[in-house]
């Protein structure tokens, strides 16, 4: 290839970046983040409560114990088929023990499932790493030797010590190393009009920031390479991830020498690279505007079959690679309780401390102090005849936590995780079992939907495991069965189909041991009737699968194969057969009765505990209602002697003004009496005579 077909290139793949990059949902994302952690939404206001119910965080918590308990609990969730059964076993057995032994597969699962629950759709990648050549020193046999020569091992030395052995020294080379990474949101970048990651997707890939030292070890040149990119798609959802990662990042970014950072793309796309009209998908190692060069000075691209990734979403949207995440179906309802939690707090914190009412000219040098000074049997000083008083408000709490029940109940609709089904619903105690058990069916619906869901892209994942272990794997100890085999992945076919053994209701444990227990008691009750419909081998491998579903350890010591055995025996007398199992019958009958007369027992015992819990709780109830009512009677007692001794203050106080009036309109009429009583200075004299 020519520069100018390379810039070509690298043109076609930076466009195809930029184009990737999605600022809504990054943004969304991010969100869903902050939800989980509980982050403030940012209109909180200062003395009032500021709490963030964790809706988000319990449906998605409780979503990954129960589908990381379906994936890990023993099952086959995802099986390989092929018209050879034998080789489709071994292949089943060899991934999944090098997917779960090899690597830690718990912690994959899990990172894998609950990335996807928040962040609507998560790419996990499978890998294959070469692993250094081990430095072998010692004495062996020549057997040994013989074996080592055959692994392709490089004999520096071998002497013959004449015995038997050879001291030698060799270098070993190491088998390939199977791993597989989630890959993070913020570190991967698809089409987005694509519908899948394999078929139609133009361009995929993963962007990881990366040491020229760790770049030179992956075998590129790195003198003179330089780095115009800036991190910027995806740097909110690393953020809402991590704090402040960014400011982490750039400093390994500003570093010099073999420790400075770069923007490494691992990019796989679609593109006519040879100009024959076809696009071929091509695998390209790029940092900025430069194709990586390898050692040897070739361009670091190559034309491939197949991409590495693998993207699963709990709620696909059809034709499309992002769909909706638990997190979105429980985002609203988390504010809405939120905000109904903060305004029934605030309510409730100023019933239980209402502010006080406080006339002005009441105040004195010491009111203020004595009313911030909250204690038992505080006193309170003011002046004049208004004296302070609390602002009573009307408890309307109870109003918000009603409507955050209704919110709880659309939260359940919604996620289809409920009290039931998480056995929190104390009120299921009284309801009869098989309307229990099919109302907890009902709820798992959305469960094994997701269920179902996963282990499709468990399956797509196990398939290129499958593609890269025949390429590169080696002969391997497995251990099927109890029994260890070895098995080399090269030789395994090209047709290789694979199964999902989970979700739609047709996956659980109970459900397959009560049917696998169905067709035992069919098939033993056919072949005593002397029906050919069943032999030794269609029973032994439904008894290998109860023994699996049941979890009840290896099923070669519970059962024997019956093609490991020779020729049967002659079969006894019919008849001796019938009545052994008439006997049988008759004893598992008694078992039966016995096994029901006990459970019988066992549930009596259980209601009675639960009628005594019950009752137990009324009395609770009760007395604290009776508390209550007497702390409100003692309450209203003494706002009423309040209330009557103000009453008689104000009454006394009014008789008093009363009497005062009086006193005075008595003294002005006794004066007044007085004045028409007195009487002139100049009156006329009598006569003389008289």
């Amino acid at each position: 290839m020519d520069e100018y077909d390379i810039q070509q290139f690298v043109a076609f793949l930076k466009e195809e970046e930029t184009k990737s990059y999605d600022q809504w949902l990054d943004e969304e994302r991010a969100t869903a983040l902050d939800f989980y952690n509980g982050e403030p939404f940012g209109d909180e206001e200062e003395g009032r409560s500021q709490i963030v119910t964790r809706d988000v965080a319990e449906v998605v918590d409780y979503m990954t114990v129960s589908l990381l308990r379906t994936m890990v609990s023993g099952d086959k969730v995802v099986e390989f088929d092929h018209s050879d059964k034998g080789v489709a076993e071994s292949a089943t057995a060899a991934v999944q023990q090098e997917f779960m032994q090899g690597q830690d597969g718990y912690r994959f699962l899990h990172d894998w499932i609950k990335a996807g629950l928040l962040e609507k759709v998560s790419v996990a990648k499978v890998t294959v790493e070469e692993q250094p050549p081990r430095r072998f020193d010692g004495t062996i046999s020549a057997e040994d030797l013989a074996r080592l020569v055959s692994e392709q091992a490089e004999i520096v030395a071998a002497e013959d010590m004449g015995d038997g052995t050879v001291n030698v020294s060799a270098i070993i080379p190491q088998p390939p190393r199977f791993r597989d990474y989630v890959s993070p949101s913020e570190q991967t970048v698809f089409s987005g009009d694509a519908r899948d990651l394999d078929d139609d997707c133009v361009y995929r890939g993963f962007r990881l920031d990366k040491s020229l030292s760790e770049l030179a070890k992956m075998g590129f040149q790195t003198d003179g390479l330089s780095d115009d990119s800036t991190y910027s798609n995806g740097e909110q959802v690393a953020n809402a991830r991590d704090q402040n990662i960014t400011d982490f990042w750039r400093q390994g970014f500003n570093r010099t020498g073999a420790n400075r950072k770069v923007w490494y793309y691992e990019e796989y796309s679609t593109y006519d690279l040879n100009g024959d009209g076809i696009a071929e998908l091509i695998l390209s190692h790029r940092v900025g505007n430069q194709i990586l060069l390898r050692e040897d000075g070739s361009y670091a691209i190559d034309t491939i079959d197949e991409q590495p990734g693998v993207a699963w979403c709990p709620f696909p949207m059809p034709g499309r690679i992002v769909g909706q995440s638990l997190a979105d179906k429980v985002m609203d309802i988390q504010r809405v309780r939120s905000v109904l939690m903060r305004q029934g707090l605030d309510n409730l914190y100023q019933t239980n401390a209402p502010r006080m009412l406080l006339n002005e000219n009441a105040i004195g040098d010491t009111t203020i102090d004595d009313m911030l000074t909250v204690r038992a049997n505080g006193i309170v000083r003011w002046q004049g005849s208004i004296k302070p008083e609390p602002l009573t408000l009307p408890f309307a709490a109870q109003s918000a936590f009603d409507v955050m029940e209704v919110m709880a109940g659309e939260k359940e609709s919604r996620t289809g995780i409920t009290r039931l089904n998480q056995g929190l619903d104390a009120d299921a105690l009284n309801k009869t079992a098989t309307g229990t058990a099919l109302m907890q069916a009902q709820g798992q619906q959305i469960e094994e939907y997701l269920a179902r869901n996963f282990a499709e892209a468990l399956a797509r994942l196990f398939l290129k495991k499958y593609r890269l272990m025949k390429a590169f794997g080696r002969s391997m100890p497995v251990v099927i069965d109890g029994e260890t085999q070895m098995i080399d992945p090269r030789e395994w076919p090209d047709d290789m189909n694979v199964v999902v053994r989970v979700g739609l209701g047709s996956g659980r444990k109970d459900q397959r041991l009560q049917y696998r227990t169905m067709l035992l008691e069919i098939a033993q009750a056919a072949v005593q009737g002397g029906s050919r419909v069943f032999n030794d081998t269609n029973i032994y491998n439904n008894v290998k699968g109860i023994i699996a579903d049941a979890n009840l350890g290896n099923v070669r010591d519970l059962a024997t194969d019956p093609d490991t055995l020779g020729e049967a025996e002659e079969k006894p007398d019919p008849a001796m057969v019938k009545a052994q199992a008439d006997s049988m019958i008759a004893a598992q009958k008694l078992d039966q009765d016995k096994v029901k007369s006990e459970a019988d027992q066992m549930l009596k015992a259980q209601q009675m505990q639960i009628d005594a819990q019950l009752a137990q709780q009324k009395l609770d109830y009760e007395l604290q209602a009776a508390r209550e009512k007497a702390a409100l009677d003692e309450q209203l007692a003494r706002d009423k002697a309040i209330f009557e001794a103000n009453l008689a203050t104000q009454k006394a106080q009014q008789e008093y003004q009363l009497a005062v009036m009086q006193i005075e309109m008595q003294r002005e009429i006794a004066a007044k009496k007085v004045e028409e009583a007195e009487l002139p200075k100049n009156r006329p004299g009598g006569d003389l005579d008289k």
